[in-house]
């Protein structure tokens, strides 16, 4: 994605929508990893394209701005007319802006919502995200097999958590605080950026811009710092963990990174992204250790580097699940 001047202002911003428009379309190539990555180390391009990713909370400023509409347009231009066909495109430019927003996750595969009176109940199935746009102006991103719901009034802003993982973008509004209830844990903020994930192990909370105050049942209370993870387990004391952000958070633009993890723990996240599990019976690699990032729900993506990088054979069972085998019974055998 170049062109005759790549830091001409408009081709820079034509470039920068294109790229954000590729990466969440699933599945993305690593060859396309790599190169968006190679685009992006450029200063002017990572600019850009953190412009088109807060095109959420600022579309009307895309109005100024013909070049992102233009190629956001133009990359979702054939399934828009055929999904869209008879209806009137909007004059307006910030309206047409969010049009085009639209018409990208609608094309894509991915869910915007914006919430309405009793709107407040969002979900995701197995392998979908979705991103929800609040009467306030926060915004939600919603990962795989996740649900929420959502109670806002005059004296604060409240979200539950059920299940699953979000991320959170929160207009500033000290009047109202932000709450969100996971698991008996409480996370307030004014104005910030952050995740919590709620699983069956437990509640992680991430902070990635800002401050929130986290409290929860047998623990003080907790004020996280901008690359702080609190990570609450029964029965356990809360840690605060320093975390890679941009690695934790990775799963809002569809990938998975792994940095040291054990097999047993890449094999439980990747599992959340797809209904035909991997399962693993050479147990005594349970341990072993692996890194690299991996599209969401490209099992087969990684099966195939579990097994290159591990004594392991994969097993494809009828239902379409797989089973990763311990290697050298076979080879013995053989």
């Amino acid at each position: 994605m170049t062109g005759p001047d790549q830091h001409d202002e408009n081709a820079v911003e034509a470039q920068a929508a294109q790229w954000f428009a590729r990466l969440k379309s699933l599945p993305v190539s690593r060859e396309t990893l790599q190169a968006f990555f190679e685009w992006q180390r450029d200063e002017t391009h990572a600019a850009a394209f953190a412009a088109v990713e807060r095109l959420w909370s600022r579309a009307g400023d895309l109005g100024d701005r013909p070049a992102i509409v233009a190629a956001t347009h133009a990359a979702v231009a054939r399934k828009a007319r055929r999904r869209w066909r008879g209806l009137a495109w909007p004059t307006h430019p910030a309206l047409a802006a969010l049009a085009v927003l639209l018409l990208v996750l609608l094309g894509i595969g991915a869910t915007y919502w914006v919430m309405r009176p009793g709107a407040n109940d969002y979900m995701t199935k197995v392998g979908q995200r979705s991103v929800v746009a609040l009467v306030d102006g926060s915004r939600m991103s919603l990962d795989t097999d996740t649900r929420i719901v959502t109670r806002f009034n005059a004296q604060e802003r409240r979200v539950v958590l059920t299940h699953g993982q979000a991320y959170f973008t929160v207009a500033h509004d000290t009047a109202r605080p932000f709450r969100v209830e996971a698991d008996g844990a409480e996370v307030v903020a004014t104005g910030t950026q952050f995740a919590v994930r709620r699983d069956g192990v437990g509640v992680d909370v991430t902070l990635v811009e800002g401050s929130v105050r986290v409290t929860a049942q047998g623990t003080a209370p907790t004020t996280l710092r901008p690359g702080q993870r609190l990570v609450l387990r029964p029965d356990q004391t809360a840690v605060v963990q320093m975390v890679d952000t941009k690695a934790a958070t990775a799963w809002r633009q569809g990938r998975i990174v792994l940095d040291g993890w054990t097999l047993a723990r890449a094999l439980s996240e990747v599992n959340r992204y797809t209904t035909q599990p991997v399962r693993l019976e050479a147990t005594r690699f349970a341990e072993a250790r692996l890194s690299g990032t991996f599209d969401a729900g490209d099992i087969e993506g990684f099966v195939a580097a579990a097994t290159a990088l591990l004594p392991l054979t994969a097993e494809r069972d009828a239902d379409g699940s797989v089973r990763l085998v311990d290697r050298a019974p076979q080879e013995k055998s053989s």
